[in-house]
């Protein structure tokens, strides 16, 4: 059972441990994609200023801010899901779990959506609890949570960014990290096999 990628495998005089070669794929990816965004942002934004006035420049700076603090969170989580699986799912899970919690007292104005919420908290943290116990079915259905509160996140950003006051690239953020404690519960799988 192993809760962490495979860096002190014996390598070859010279050759990169795995989790160098992740972060070093995973910084080139972040430049590569702020870089791409700072050019793309430039024409999107003078778009917005033919249609809607000079007043939408106020918003680019801010926008690129976003941009990179997204790209480097959610970089950091993939490495951090690559370096320690079980660790970084496990949190990412119960801090998902947590911010439902906090988030539910507000969103009681809404109806059912600070009940569901409570509900998603409870979940999160009691399946966190079982599955790090090496229960089989918590994993399970952790993972499924994780991924389904992904993409539902993913698409409810922009109400996010909304409700919340924030750019919609720092409301990415859950999502991105949900997304990458999936994978990482994935990687774990081997942990759960012989288990209940």
């Amino acid at each position: 059972m192993s809760n962490a990628m495979p860096d002190s495998a014996p390598r070859k005089p010279g050759e990169a441990s795995p989790i160098a070669q992740l972060a070093t794929l995973v910084g080139i990816a972040v430049l590569v994609l702020n870089a791409a965004f700072f050019f793309l942002s430039d024409a999107y934004f003078d778009d917005r200023v033919k249609r809607f006035g000079v007043k939408e420049l106020e918003r680019l700076s801010g926008a690129r801010l976003d941009f990179a603090i997204f790209t480097i969170v959610v970089g950091a989580g993939a490495i951090l899901a690559g370096r320690y699986p079980r660790a970084f799912a496990h949190s990412a899970a119960a801090g998902a779990g947590l911010l439902a919690l906090v988030a539910a007292p507000f969103a009681m104005r809404y109806g059912v959506l600070g009940v569901a919420l409570l509900i998603v908290a409870g979940a999160f943290g009691f399946l966190t609890r079982l599955s790090l116990r090496r229960s089989r079915a918590a994993w399970a259905c952790l993972a499924a949570m994780c991924a389904v509160s992904s993409v539902v996140l993913l698409f409810g950003a922009p109400k996010i960014r909304h409700l919340v006051g924030i750019g919609m690239w720092i409301a990415m953020i859950a999502p991105g990290l949900l997304a990458a404690a999936t994978v990482a519960l994935s990687q774990i799988r081997d942990d759960y096999r012989e288990a209940a």
